[in-house]
């Protein structure tokens, strides 16, 4: 499909499930500025069962996000600046409306700047659910996306 909204291609994923979880209508956001990586999760997450819909900016996200919350956001540190992301992903915290949506926090900002990104979001620090690692590991991207959905947004200590 098309998402004029988000002025990107999205992904309707098939509909198999994770560990035996009917995922059909799971929704899934990115917010990610990197056409390889929409490319990628929607591959990694189509077999999956997932609805991917994908932005490629802040304000446009956020907006998608208003609009149609999902159960759960990826997004990118990098966008715009280098901490879009992370401002972000604190707007969505402090807004009511929002801030029970997982949010699993995706870069190569701490390989790139050898920034402890994994230990900032099991202190707390950061305030989303999880943090992944660009290149971005399928295994763990369906884990890690699959744990949160069946915990309800629970953070996932130690992910990354």
């Amino acid at each position: 499909c098309f998402d004029e909204k988000c002025g990107i291609a999205c992904e309707e994923a098939g509909r198999n499930g994770v560990f035996g979880m009917n995922l059909e209508n799971r929704h899934i956001l990115l917010i990610d500025d990197d056409t390889d990586i929409h490319d990628s999760i929607a591959a990694i997450l189509k077999p999956d069962g997932y609805r991917l819909t994908c932005c490629w900016t802040g304000p446009s996200g956020l907006a998608e996000l208003r609009r149609n919350p999902p159960d759960l956001l990826l997004l990118d540190i990098m966008l715009s600046s280098p901490t879009e992301g992370l401002q972000l992903a604190d707007e969505i915290k402090k807004d009511e409306a929002l801030s029970r949506i997982p949010i699993v926090m995706i870069s190569a900002i701490g390989k790139t700047l050898n920034i402890d990104v994994a230990g900032k979001v099991d202190r707390g620090e950061v305030q989303v659910e999880a943090f992944l690692e660009k290149p971005i590991d399928p295994r763990a991207l369906r884990e890690t996306v699959a744990n949160l959905l069946a915990n309800n947004g629970a953070p996932l200590v130690g992910q990354g």
